[in-house]
């Protein structure tokens, strides 16, 4: 039996999961929510929400967060001749970087929807997306933050890890177009992130999983195979 993963068809919280059971060359299926179904399918869940991995022995795996270090933990991001090292390491200050890394881009999308949850106009919901991102907003200041605090090709250390995955999920998604509001062109403010997001892009295994989409089916993939 494979691994069965339970999510919407959007580019969001599954995305790094996805990435990584393709990266780690899982036998597993891609189970892709209906938003229409949705309220049917919530009351069975663990927590009442998605992504949810059902193991090959039937166990049921919820929080994004929680799923991605334990698929991680398994996955090379590095291969070489004498060593190799998983995308979520062995080395614990190396796993604390990570794990920083990963909170703070969380930290961001809670900026978003704190600001906008309660906002129904959708004009107005678009406008305060548009401030988080301008100059001296909430977002900017913490994506400069970050910018300030990574590498030139990776978020930390000398190689691909689980961060860089989270980042290129997580950037990519909030120009998606999925969020109206956001400008598409936001990542030219942020040239380190932008640099990080194209090299796990053209990583090869990823760079193939993203070439087999059809984007006039999937439009919002079409920012993660630029």
């Amino acid at each position: 039996m494979p691994y069965k993963l339970q999510y919407f068809g959007i580019p969001a919280l599954a995305e790094p999961i996805r990435i990584l059971l393709h990266l780690g060359k899982f036998d597993w299926t891609d189970d892709r929510i209906d938003f229409k179904e949705w309220p049917n399918i919530k009351p069975t869940t663990k927590w009442g929400q998605v992504p949810l991995l059902i193991t090959p022995d039937g166990k049921e795996l919820t929080q994004t967060k929680a799923i991605v270090r334990y698929l991680a933990a398994q996955v090379n991001c590095k291969q070489g001749f004498l060593s190799s090292q998983k995308c979520y390491p062995g080395d614990l200050m190396l796993r604390f970087q990570i794990d920083e890394m990963i909170d703070v881009m969380e930290d961001v999308r809670q900026k978003i929807r704190q600001r906008c949850v309660q906002i129904k106009d959708q004009a107005e919901k678009e406008a305060a997306r548009q401030q988080l991102f301008a100059d001296g907003g909430d977002c900017d200041v913490l994506l400069k933050k970050i910018e300030s605090l990574v590498g030139d090709k990776y978020m930390v250390g000398n190689a691909l890890t689980v961060a860089d995955i989270w980042c290129f999920f997580f950037l990519n998604f909030l120009r998606c177009g999925f969020l109206d509001g956001i400008p598409k062109d936001y990542l030219v403010k942020y040239p380190r992130l932008k640099a990080i997001v194209a090299n796990v892009s053209a990583h090869p295994e990823i760079k193939a999983y993203y070439n087999m989409k059809d984007l006039a089916k999937e439009p919002m993939y079409a920012c993660f195979v630029e």
